[in-house]
Parts: C-alpha cells; structure tokens; sequence
C-alpha cells in the first residue's frame, strides 16, 4: 500500500466523515484555533523528523512515495502531520461542543407513593 493510499483511507476518509457528521457543529469560528495548532504541529514536528531522516532512523521506501520531497521528508510526511492533527482535532471539538451543550431540561416524574407491608395487604 502507498503511503497516499494509506493517508486516503484511513486519515482523510475518517476527516470527511466527521465533517459530514457533525457540520452543524464546525463553523469558521469553532475551527479557528485548529490553525494555531497546526502551526504548532509543523514547527514542532518538522525538524525532527528531517533530521530523523537524515540520521537513517527511518526512512521511506520510494516505490511507496509520490517522489516530491520537501527537505528530507517525502510531501506525504507532511500531509500526515497535518491530517491527523486535523483528525484529531475535530474530533475532540465535536466532543467538546457536545459535553458544553446546554442539557435538555427534562420534566422531573413524580415518584411512585412507596406502599408498606401494611398497607399492600390491605
């Protein structure tokens, strides 16, 4: 499997998906922070994984890769930083506009009268 198809099925897929499920949820202003945090992501990750490569910690296999390389780092590497941040981050805010979600009020039911022995055999 390519790195591209693996991105596709099982980060961008899952990405469509949730922003299908929970579009009354995401609107520019609950999304904006995702930004700052991919920013954060990609300065943090990016030199790190350059010099990873560099080093021979790992690599990627080239009949696995579309061949554009960025740096060290194959332009797949840096979908998947952004990607699974992305995936990850909408998935916790669509968690987080549900747990902040006024609750339902709910009409309390009165409670059964509790009856005792003595008045059951009555």
């Amino acid at each position: 499997m390519t790195y591209a198809r693996f991105l596709g099925l099982f980060v961008l897929l899952p990405i469509l998906f949730q922003l299908w499920r929970y579009r009354r949820t995401f609107t520019p202003r609950t999304l904006a922070p995702m930004g700052l945090l991919l920013v954060v992501v990609y300065a943090a990750t990016s030199p790190w994984d350059n010099l990873a490569v560099k080093w021979g910690l790992w690599g990627f296999d080239a009949h696995r890769i579309w061949g554009i390389k960025l740096g060290y780092l194959p332009l797949e590497e840096y979908l998947f930083f952004g990607l699974q941040t992305l995936l990850v981050g909408l998935w916790a805010r669509a968690r987080l506009a549900r747990a902040l979600a006024p609750k339902e009020s709910v009409t309390p039911v009165a409670p059964s009268p509790v009856l005792t022995p003595r008045e059951v055999s009555s």
